[in-house]
């Protein structure tokens, strides 16, 4: 799992996003920092999830009957590109058999520690420009929260820890969110269940540091926990960060 993942941005839901970054090569070759676009894929459609799609757009077609077309159209061309044929769909892609390597002579046979085939899928004239009309929006990244530290405070005050149930100590940076927001905050993962940890006492008022109880009983030590901070910061874009290093349960002495 990433560092920092979106969870949702409010915004132009037909745009293609995209974040700038820089291009280390291009920057060396120029002498100064330059720049390239990279797409932010908002999701990935699967084969259920573009059959749902196309009957949702009119396509009279059942999404059982799309699924199984679909399915089986896949498993033609791997059949027919494996025979070292091409696959054409006119304005759409084309695949062919590739191989890749190097031979040392003309009549040099086939090694396949050097030598392996591929296929190739070659998009057509329509999907090249499919996206050219679209409208584009650049996406900020601001400095987002850490988690660098957890320490549970029941039992001996030991670190990546949290007592179930019981208060435990976080810090970090830009501990701040909406309380009042059910999707703001501290989550562990456990036992498959993904729990909310509300703050112990009053605020601390320090951004760097915030007081939690885990109301969770756990029924044994050093079971791994997955922790999560999730916020908005006053925004309307919902980012989470995880707790990276190792973090496990542990019941009350």
């Amino acid at each position: 799992m990433d560092t920092d993942i979106v969870i949702n941005s409010e915004g132009d839901l037909k745009s293609v996003n995209y974040r700038l970054v820089r291009n280390e090569l291009a920057t060396e070759k120029a002498g100064a920092e330059t720049f390239v676009g990279r797409v932010e894929v908002k999701e990935t459609y699967g084969l259920q999830d573009v059959a749902r799609q196309m009957v949702r757009e009119g396509c009279a077609v059942k999404e059982s009957t799309i699924r199984l077309v679909l399915g089986e159209f896949a498993d033609l061309v791997a059949e027919l590109v494996s025979a070292g044929r091409a696959v054409n769909i006119s304005g759409l892609v084309k695949f062919a058999p590739a191989v890749r390597g190097t031979f040392a002579a003309e009549d040099a046979a086939w090694d396949p520690s050097k030598n392996r085939l591929v296929v190739n899928a070659t998009v057509g004239a329509r999907l090249r420009t499919a996206a050219s009309g679209s409208g584009v929006r650049r996406v900020d990244l601001p400095t987002l929260p850490t988690l660098t530290d957890v320490t549970e405070l029941v039992n001996s005050g030991a670190r990546g820890v949290i007592v179930g149930p019981g208060p435990f100590l976080v810090q970090g940076t830009k501990l701040t969110w909406d309380d009042e927001a059910e999707d703001e905050g501290f989550f562990m993962l456990y036992a498959g269940r993904e729990i909310r940890c509300d703050q112990y006492g009053d605020p601390t008022g320090d951004p760097t540091k915030v007081l939690l109880y885990n109301d969770e009983p756990f029924d044994s030590d050093g079971v791994p926990l997955q922790f999560f901070f999730r916020t908005r910061m006053g925004g309307d874009v919902l980012y989470m960060v995880e707790y990276k290093d190792t973090l496990v349960t542990a019941v009350p002495n």
